[in-house]
């Protein structure tokens, strides 16, 4: 019976994992995506953005696109991401969702303020290209419906 356990736990855990060429995909896209944002590179964090929440925030009204995509370098007042951990993994056919939990660091009145932020890297192509969400949009029904939510915030 712990065979039978052990097998089982085995299998789990290897169907929950990625290959070695869709870790290094995602390894090169969220260094991409951290690096527009750090550096306040709006077209570039626009990009790597998921098309269903720009595409959410393109039919509001031009401010609330601009306040959602407004990014300040962190010596002018910004946040910087770091530490990303791999907090989920889920697939679904080519359908892959990661969730990372990253450190948003803020400089405000001479301290530092730190809090999590969750960002699902998402691919529909088994791995081979990566958007993102931070889980606020990636929880919004009218941005990902819940069959395409893959990972149960």
């Amino acid at each position: 019976m712990k065979w039978c356990y052990f097998c089982f736990v085995l299998l789990l855990v290897g169907a929950c994992t990625l290959s070695s060429g869709q870790e290094a995909a995602l390894h090169k896209a969220v260094t991409s995506y951290v690096d527009a944002h750090n550096n306040g590179a709006v077209m570039a964090y626009v990009g790597f953005t998921h098309p269903n929440v720009v595409g959410f925030y393109e039919d509001e009204v031009d401010s609330i696109f601009r306040k959602k995509f407004e990014l300040f370098e962190p010596e002018n007042g910004g946040s910087f991401l770091q530490d990303a951990q791999v907090k989920e993994i889920e697939k679904k056919g080519s359908n892959l969702h990661v969730r990372y939990v990253f450190d948003s660091v803020t400089e405000k009145e001479f301290r530092q303020v730190v809090k999590e932020v969750g960002v699902i890297a998402i691919s529909v192509n088994d791995g081979k290209t990566w958007f993102f969400a931070e889980e606020t949009d990636y929880k919004n029904a009218k941005i990902f419906s819940k069959d395409e939510q893959l990972i149960h915030l």
